[in-house]
């Protein structure tokens, strides 16, 4: 999935975007920390269907040889960690994503995007080439979660805030001819970002007189980098539903009357309805035309 952011041109100064898509770069595998000697791909994903395009990559804004789309870091050393990105000749550059690499007998692999609620996540327990791993263990915040003999991931389908908290693995490490064996393990602190913030109900105008339009508005603020998520709005008046779900985030009453009183409460959910939040309860009253 999140997880996911500089604006720059070849020059990498800070300049306007004119209007076009950035790029994103993505792993595969999908890991953003890797072990000395590892292989990794990085993508230049450009989401655009002109072709051939001649592509620029980037470490530590410092340019790396080469014009192609993909990126193969192979054998990879500690010196190829840092902050990656590409861009196209007249486009823009893409955000940051980091890739480390490490030397260890284990790490505890994350996506190197954000992570947001609703997303689903797989962590990973890697072991260094030349050993076998056995009795893979994953715990949250000291608590086992997973235990395996041969599985060495662990996979939440739809993550939720409260599960942030500090992931750990640990695995039994053995050379082919068992003269050595002992336990390693790592962590990572795994932060789950908020999609969209808790609804609020927010009424035009303030004070409704009978026969005004009244406009009852959902109220979430959908976070920037998740710009591209389509959420679907439903409104309720004292528990029962006046409007069912669809993209528009207000109700609108042409000509209210005394019975549109009531106390009103919306949810939003995102169209997979992975992530689903409700408003408090907004007490409306439509007052009478002859009530000053």
């Amino acid at each position: 999935m999140s997880v996911f952011l500089a604006i720059v041109f070849l020059s990498l100064n800070v300049g306007k975007s004119g209007g076009a898509i950035k790029p994103v770069v993505t792993f595969t595998p999908n890991w953003g920390n890797i072990l000395y000697n590892d292989d990794v791909t990085l993508t230049c994903d450009v989401p655009s269907t002109e072709d051939p395009r001649t592509y620029h990559w980037y470490r530590d804004k410092r340019p790396i040889p080469g014009e192609q789309q993909s990126l193969r870091i192979k054998y990879s050393r500690e010196k190829d960690s840092g902050d990656y990105q590409c861009q196209t000749i007249g486009g823009d550059i893409s955000d940051p994503v980091f890739l480390n690499v490490t030397r260890s007998h284990v790490i505890l692999q994350r996506p190197p995007s954000a992570i947001y609620e609703g997303d689903p996540l797989t962590l990973r327990c890697h072991h260094i080439n030349g050993f076998i791993a056995t009795n893979t263990k994953f715990y949250k915040d000291d608590r086992e979660k997973k235990s395996s003999e041969s599985d060495s991931t662990f996979h939440i389908p739809n993550i939720r805030r409260s599960q942030s908290g500090l992931y750990k693995c640990t695995q039994q490490i053995q050379l082919y001819d068992h003269s050595y064996v002992k336990e390693h393990s790592d962590f990572s602190f795994i932060s789950v970002k908020e999609l969209f913030s808790s609804p609020e109900i927010k009424v035009t105008p303030s004070r409704v007189i009978e026969g005004d339009e009244m406009m009852v508005r959902c109220d979430t603020r959908l976070d920037p980098l998740r710009g591209g998520t389509e959420l679907h709005f439903a409104f309720y008046r004292d528990g029962g539903t006046v409007r069912g779900y669809n993209v528009y985030d207000t109700y609108r009453v042409p000509s209210s009357q005394l019975e549109d009183s009531g106390k009103y409460t919306c949810k939003v959910r995102t169209t997979s309805d992975t992530v689903r939040k409700m408003s408090d309860g907004f007490h409306i009253q439509i007052h009478g035309k002859d009530v000053k």
